[in-house]
């Protein structure tokens, strides 16, 4: 255990000593993790493991687990939203902030301890999906009159759209898509 550090920091005197292992729940809360727009439920859960690396750098493998709630884009209802990020990462501190890339990090040799949180903020950002849908049937919301396609049809006319399209309509039959019949005339392009 690594008693005296928060969670998600790694005491670097105790990594020394011998590998660190540190399991439980790290907050939730947007500032801890820097993304305004997180919302979780309950405690994420952390596991890691921390040993020494090469050139004085430090390896640090796990898992981080959590629930996000996140909005539906089409209907904005409230979905949850699983979340399981393996990871395996290093820190070398002869490597410089600009140098940094996926799952490599600089790190300050001097430091007393090693902030997981900015790594795994970004593996985070990552998973959070930019559209999220309660369900790939879901109709959303009627773009005239505001009304839940999910739970009823409204009355709403829907628009002939740009009349410069209509010559492209007129080749649809109904103006449904792919009901065009052949005509079984020679289209002179030889089928």
């Amino acid at each position: 255990m690594n008693k005296g550090f928060p969670a998600g920091h790694i005491d670097l005197d105790r990594l020394r000593l011998g590998p660190v292992e540190w399991s439980g729940d790290v907050p939730g809360d947007p500032a801890t993790w820097g993304l305004e727009t997180l919302r979780v439920v309950g405690s994420p859960a952390l596991r890691y493991r921390a040993e020494a690396g090469g050139h004085d750098g430090v390896r640090v493998t796990g898992r981080f687990e959590a629930v996000l709630l996140v909005d539906c884009r089409r209907c904005v209802r409230e979905l949850e939203w699983p979340v399981e990020i393996d990871f395996d990462l290093r820190f070398d501190p002869s490597v410089e902030a600009w140098q940094e890339e996926q799952g490599v990090f600089g790190m300050d040799p001097d430091a007393a301890s090693l902030d997981l949180f900015r790594p795994l903020r970004e593996e985070l950002s990552l998973v959070i999906p930019d559209y999220p849908v309660c369900r790939d049937e879901c109709l959303g919301f009627c773009s005239r009159c505001g009304a839940d396609l999910n739970e009823s049809r409204c009355d709403c006319v829907s628009e002939q759209g740009d009349p410069r399209w209509d010559v492209l309509r007129d080749l649809v039959p109904d103006g449904q898509p792919g009901a065009a019949e052949p005509d079984g005339e020679d289209d002179g392009n030889g089928g």
